[in-house]
């Protein structure tokens, strides 16, 4: 077994001798790259440990500078700690070089989107990515828009088994962001809390009119009642709220690398700062 030095000095692997020769062969390693054996503290490079198959791999033709492509690091793999080079914003599917798996291959697939919110019923832990939540919002509208034409004395029922899950993903979305699931809580219990306030409201103002019928012209305000207005108030203010958040939930990306949520199933290692 071997490491080998990065391009941060840092030490890679371990790897066997056919593992280290298939990464000279796809040039993630050169014929100077330091390498060690396990247990020893003995660096020497590639062609001084295997001249002949470093003679091998110095045959083969440069890459054209036409064919590069331009790339930039991304992190390091969490396993054999290599440096990932990525010419795309995300990380790649798996470690070039030792194959471990950096984010789910079905990340932005429909179906494992929607399969995954549907088992994450009532969860409310972990994290999810703005492709599960869209594909989600989508299936909630298309859902709810056929139940409504076609099978319309369903629709309370489907209503609420697609409520509970969105707001559970919606929970996992703010994770996914760094933010505290209570951002998607909070607007729909001040919600709740004034729409009881304004049946309250209602009820007092109902009572105020029929004990002022024999009134010639009773005040207004004896009639209008004031938990009605700050009522109203609550329930805009919770509206406006929840529209935020799920601009948020619907927009904003997910954040790199783990937080107290857990790992991002879209960066798993946080990008290095430039």
């Amino acid at each position: 077994m071997y490491y080998y030095l990065d391009t941060n000095q840092k030490p890679t692997g371990p790897f066997t001798h056919e593992e280290l020769r298939a990464l000279l062969q796809r040039g993630v390693i050169s014929a100077d790259t330091p390498i060690a054996q396990k247990g020893s503290d003995a660096w020497q490079k590639y062609s001084e440990v295997f001249p002949d198959e470093a003679a091998c791999a110095g045959d083969l033709p440069p890459i054209p500078d036409t064919m590069r492509k331009a790339t930039h690091p991304a992190g390091h793999c969490p396993k054999c700690r290599a440096e990932i080079l990525t010419e795309q914003d995300e990380l790649p599917l798996r470690c070039p070089t030792c194959q471990f798996p950096l984010r789910p291959e079905s990340a932005t697939n429909v179906a494992s989107c929607l399969r995954h919110s549907l088992v994450q019923y009532v969860g409310i832990r972990g994290r999810a990515r703005r492709a599960e939540f869209l594909w989600f919002v989508l299936l909630y509208m298309v859902t709810l828009g056929v139940v409504s034409q076609c099978l319309p004395g369903l629709y309370d029922l489907a209503s609420l088994l697609l409520f509970i899950p969105s707001v559970t993903l919606s929970v996992r979305r703010m994770h996914d962001t760094g933010r505290s699931g209570w951002c998607i809580a909070a607007p729909l219990l001040l919600q709740m809390i004034g729409a009881g306030i304004c049946f309250a409201g209602g009820i007092s103002m109902i009572v105020n009119v029929l004990s002022s019928v024999d009134s010639v012209a009773p005040p207004m305000g004896a009639i209008f009642s004031p938990l009605l207005i700050v009522g109203l108030v609550i329930c805009v203010a919770g509206l406006l709220a929840a529209l935020y958040y799920m601009i948020i939930a619907a927009f904003v990306d997910s954040q790199p690398g783990p937080n107290k949520y857990g790992p991002s199933p879209k960066y798993p290692i946080a990008k290095p700062e430039a």
